[in-house]
């Protein structure tokens, strides 16, 4: 089972991407290390200055890091000075789908109920995440120029990787994703001002709207001061060209240029 991801954005989004990459003086250098899963990085160019860096979009189930290169690179495009890092999730046998194998961050054994499921590799998967934001602090990107995000499990995986961080990124960014295995999520002192922006369609049928709201304040009660959830009508388990727009603006106030 392969989740949409919004083919009416991104359909519309590729010519428009592909025309701003070519008339770019200076286009960004995308590169893949098969040693390392496929990640994908969409970097400044050689000689143009780095000075922030978007771990993400993290993809969702049953998809890789291919089905948002092109929002990665129409990002950068709005911030050159910006790298954007690709993770792929592991491969693995998901409950959800009979036990088939897929790209998963964690199993997920129903859309029903989100609240007791194991989430069996999600630690794993935070500890990849985590390690990318080590690699970029550790090249000299600081801490507080460093966001988060992804859509779906994606997003799940951006807010238990990214709250449960020992430092305040600059942010945390969720779109259509949840809070996934909160009972064992300890927010991270620092990470408790970092802030969160979760966009979420009304129309969402697989990560309800509700399960939204209840990630919000479940989140806001164990102690995260700064979590806006933005709804948006007519929009389903997608993305949309008004939310990419949103998380340009967004993203531009968290990181601008320096």
């Amino acid at each position: 089972m392969r989740l949409a991801v919004g083919l009416h954005y991104f359909a519309a989004l590729r010519p428009a991407c592909r025309l701003l990459m070519s008339a770019a003086s200076v286009p960004p250098r995308v590169t893949r290390d098969d040693t390392r899963g496929g990640l994908i990085t969409v970097a400044p160019a050689e000689g143009q200055p780095h000075t922030a860096t978007f771990i993400g979009p993290i993809h969702g189930l049953g998809d890789t890091n291919m089905g948002w290169l092109d929002v990665a690179g129409h990002l950068h495009q709005e911030l050159p000075y910006c790298k954007f890092v690709l993770p792929n999730a592991p491969i693995s046998p998901v409950t959800l789908n009979g036990g088939m194998a897929m790209p998963s961050w964690y199993d997920i054994s129903s859309l029903e109920d989100r609240k007791e499921q194991t989430c069996t590799g999600i630690e794993e998967s935070k500890d990849m995440i985590t390690s990318l934001i080590q690699q970029e602090i550790e090249a000299g990107i600081p801490v507080d120029r460093i966001v988060v995000g992804g859509f779906s499990q994606g997003g799940a995986m951006s807010i238990y990787a990214g709250l449960q961080y020992p430092a305040k990124l600059a942010g945390v960014l969720v779109m259509s994703g949840y809070f996934a295995r909160a009972e064992d999520f300890k927010l991270a002192p620092a990470a408790a001002d970092t802030p969160v922006l979760h966009f979420h369609g009304k129309e969402d049928m697989t990560v309800r709207l509700e399960w939204a709201r209840s990630s919000a304040s479940a989140l806001k009660e164990l102690g995260v001061r700064d979590y806006k959830l933005v709804e948006l009508d007519d929009l389903a388990h997608s993305a949309s060209m008004e939310e990419i727009a949103a998380v340009v603006r967004w993203l531009k106030a968290r990181l601008p240029q320096v």
